[in-house]
């Protein structure tokens, strides 16, 4: 079964509020992933820059590994304006 449909399943009749602490749990764990990959190839970088294969420029593979960082950064700023404070939303829309 896919994640959505497992999601969907257990979670389908949860409020909106409910549904968001899911969501931050469910997208944290990659995003994790991202980031941690990412430092790893940074604090590699320069030994796996002197063996890439021909053909793979090294300002690339760098430029690669600052994207993957910015990205996961991007990913998890997005993660918490949706999900940290869920109480600034309901304010603003005047339930509370």
């Amino acid at each position: 079964m896919a994640i959505y449909d497992e999601l969907r399943k257990h979670y389908g009749a949860a409020s909106a509020e409910q549904k968001l602490v899911v969501l931050r749990r469910e997208l944290l764990r990659p995003i994790l992933t991202v980031q941690s990959s990412a430092k790893l190839l940074e604090d590699a970088g320069e030994q796996i820059c002197n063996c890439l294969p021909e053909g793979i420029n090294p300002e690339e593979f760098q430029n690669t590994v600052k994207w993957l960082t910015e990205a996961a950064k991007d990913l998890r700023d997005i993660l918490d304006a949706l999900t940290v404070d869920r109480a600034n939303v309901r304010e603003q829309h005047g339930a509370g």
